[in-house]
């Protein structure tokens, strides 16, 4: 037997974009788990898998109109991945399209769909990140501190929001979740940074100093679904854990998480640079971000604290 709430979820369909990234798989389980109807806007249809795939092809401004039908909120998490090209001229204009055009064509479209068949979203929830900040030292930010006043990453986040506007302007509920460093052992940065620790070494990026925001997986896809389902939850959130360190700590707590006795050492800045170009501003630059506004909202960390959050992830697989 069902309670009133696994009967109100089982009415609600989620249609998530990015659905088959990091964040967006865990999601779907989430929710699932949670008795929604899940869906995922995707370059290629598929129909027959757990989570349904219907096309959208942003350059050419095309969506599958079944998927919007379907959907009483969206979560919206595509976009290209920032770490995982060297951001070349071309690469820095497919990232800012894919964010900034995305946004603009399922608002199109949202917009056509409410005027001839009076479809209406309950809510839209994207994604955003904590680059909106630039490189800030130890100041702490909240979701009131300007933006970066320069560098791709604050840019390219500053253009991602104001894009989310045009979802505003319908009279839908959005809310922008600035997602921090998100520590999974399946994918993102934490893979990366463990694998010196095979070696029984770890090193951190120039001088240490800079301030790593971080969130567990878990919290992460927590926090989305929070979101979706409360509706004083509207505007920019910061996503990150209550407790952000600096790179050098960073690395040593990830060497007491795997109960390994470590040498530690610098790479220094120049060397990240003549490896990464301009992208290794993600690991040289930071922010120490505030995560006050979404638990004033009510929103409950599983794993504030970095250590255990490690521990969780290494020990669950996740």
């Amino acid at each position: 037997m069902f309670n009133s709430l696994t009967k109100y979820t089982l009415m609600q369909t989620i249609l998530i974009t990015g659905g088959t990234g990091l964040i967006g798989q865990r999601l779907s389980c989430m929710l699932k788990e949670s008795d929604y109807n899940v869906i995922h806007l995707s370059r290629k249809e598929n129909l027959t898998t757990e989570f349904p795939a219907y096309r959208w092809d942003i350059p050419n401004g095309f969506i599958d109109k079944t998927a919007l039908q379907k959907a009483d909120h969206i979560i919206h998490l595509a976009g290209a991945n920032i770490a995982g090209h060297r951001w070349t001229k071309k690469f820095k204009k497919i990232a800012l399209d894919s964010r900034v055009n995305s946004l603009k064509l399922l608002a199109k479209e949202l917009k056509k769909l409410e005027e001839t068949e009076g479809k209406e979203l309950k809510s839209f929830i994207s994604a955003s990140a904590i680059g909106y900040y630039g490189n800030r030292g130890d100041e702490w930010l909240i979701e009131k501190s300007a933006p970066g006043d320069k560098g791709f990453l604050s840019e390219t986040t500053v253009q991602w929001e104001l894009a989310a506007d045009h979802v505003v302007s319908l009279g839908i509920r959005v809310a922008l979740l600035r997602i921090g460093i998100v520590l999974s052992t399946k994918d993102g940065a934490l893979p990366q940074l463990m694998l010196s620790f095979k070696a029984n070494t770890g090193t951190w990026f120039g001088n240490g100093k800079q301030y790593y925001s971080w969130i567990h997986l878990d919290d992460m896809a927590r926090m989305f679904q929070y979101a979706l389902e409360n509706e004083h939850v509207r505007g920019a959130y910061n996503a990150v854990a209550p407790n952000p360190v600096t790179n050098k700590d960073f690395v040593k707590t990830i060497a007491k998480a795997l109960n390994k006795k470590s040498l530690m050492f610098p790479t220094p800045a120049f060397a990240a640079r003549l490896a990464m170009g301009e992208m290794a501003d993600i690991v040289l630059h930071g922010s120490r971000v505030n995560s006050q506004k979404i638990q004033d909202a009510g929103f409950k960390f599983k794993h504030p604290d970095l250590e255990a959050a490690l521990k969780d992830l290494v020990a669950g697989g996740k």
